[in-house]
């Protein structure tokens, strides 16, 4: 009896820990301004929006997430400068 609560105190603590890795800080885009360095998906499509101003992570599909600086803000888009040369468009409103 006192094995198996070891293991799922055990259990339990490895389960919640990892969890908390994977999650990435979004960002407000009603609050960024030019110039300021954010962290966008990586993938080649626009299949997500993942933005954070934090370093390091992956995005919702699990791409890495990749240095970039916001160029312009327009029309209820943000441009992101991204420094393989891309440059991605977030909305700012939800459409």
């Amino acid at each position: 009896m006192k094995k198996g609560l070891n293991i799922l105190i055990a259990l339990i603590l490895l389960l919640g820990c990892s969890a908390g890795r994977s999650v990435n800080q979004k960002a407000d885009l009603g609050k960024l301004k030019i110039g300021e360095t954010v962290y966008v998906c990586g993938c080649p499509m626009m299949c997500c929006n993942t933005i954070s101003r934090t370093r390091g992570g992956r995005c919702d599909c699990n791409h890495p997430l990749n240095k970039g600086t916001v160029t312009k803000i327009r029309d209820g888009r943000l441009y992101v400068k991204i420094d393989d040369g891309r440059e991605k468009r977030f909305f700012i409103d939800n459409r």
